[in-house]
């Protein structure tokens, strides 16, 4: 195997875990959005712990808190 064809294996595995890795991190995504929904909706005040804040920091600008 030449270094060209190592290479190349080597991206298509590294193609292949980040392709993997980018679909959990849409799906932990999607996970926190929405518990941040259903903690809105029971009252939370995300602003009022320093975790919250981050979550607030990082909403898109369709979210309102």
């Amino acid at each position: 195997m030449t270094k060209i064809e190592s290479r190349l294996d080597e991206l298509k595995t590294t193609v292949s875990l980040l392709r993997v890795a980018e679909w959990d991190v849409d799906n932990l995504r999607d996970a926190k959005w929405e518990l941040v929904k259903e903690l809105k909706a029971l009252g939370h005040d995300f602003t009022a712990t320093t975790e919250g804040m981050d979550v607030v920091l990082s909403a898109p600008p369709s979210m309102r808190f």
